[in-house]
């Protein structure tokens, strides 16, 4: 008879300085707090993890809101959190609770807040919690005009993104979203130039797409633009075609 080994999970805190506990008990909502808890290492030295949420009056939730590794090492790209598997509706008390947007993209602020410049952060979009996500990107809208890209952007880990899916050859496992944070200023300039042309670009064809697809993704690739062209100190109008200039 096989015999159950429990697993070491160990709230971040009682691991003196790791980057993890810096981000438990963060309040992501009115009342709402992240737990954060460390488990095992992976082949590949990362460290497994897992959040819970925390309701004043109604207690911490009775599943895990997300799973997730965070790996450190010597390079700036060694370093990196992601999430493999979230859970939009936990059990709470004696009820259950849909995380709303507000609490998702706190979230996902927090983790990205342990990734340093250089790092990035992944984040899944096979849950049914990311399914807009999931349309959007088979729709080859630009990964920052998507729901989850765009919490990611905000978050500071979007100034590239790679779609990890089999297709692309990425590790097994679920579908997911990898935003980098920019090694320096410069790169961050750089970057915003190449994607402010391409979201350009799509809000030019994104009158074919479907219309859900539209109504989702059109208004956050405008913020988005509005956040590059503040960071490019561009003003209304069309693009720049010599981003050398605008990089400089």
């Amino acid at each position: 008879m096989a015999v159950t080994v429990p697993v070491p999970w160990r709230a971040a805190p009682e691991v003196p300085g790791h980057p993890l506990a810096t981000i438990d008990m963060t309040e992501v909502g009115n009342g709402v707090r992240m737990l954060v808890e460390l488990g095992p290492l992976t082949r590949s030295g990362a460290t497994a993890f897992r959040v819970f949420l925390h309701a004043e009056g109604l207690g911490r939730t009775k599943e895990p809101v997300l799973y997730g590794l965070h790996h450190t090492g010597r390079l700036p790209t060694h370093h990196w959190v992601e999430v493999t598997s979230f859970q939009a509706r936990i059990p709470i008390g004696a009820d259950e609770a849909e995380i709303p947007e507000g609490i998702d993209a706190l979230i996902v602020a927090s983790l990205a807040s342990v990734v340093p410049p250089g790092g990035h952060l992944a984040m899944e979009y096979d849950s049914p919690h990311r399914h807009q996500t999931a349309l959007a990107l088979a729709a080859h809208v630009p990964p920052e005009a998507t729901p989850l890209g765009a919490m990611m952007f905000s978050a500071g880990c979007g100034i590239v993104f790679r779609d990890l899916h089999s297709a692309d050859g990425g590790r097994e496992g679920p579908r997911r979203l990898e935003g980098m944070r920019a090694h320096d200023e410069a790169h961050a300039i750089q970057r915003a130039a190449e994607r402010l042309v391409a979201l350009e670009a799509f809000m030019g064809r994104s009158k074919d797409l479907d219309w859900g697809v539209q109504a989702t993704c059109r208004p956050l690739a405008e913020k988005v633009m509005g956040v590059l062209r503040e960071r490019l100190g561009l003003g209304d109008g069309p693009v720049p075609l010599d981003l050398d200039a605008i990089r400089r």
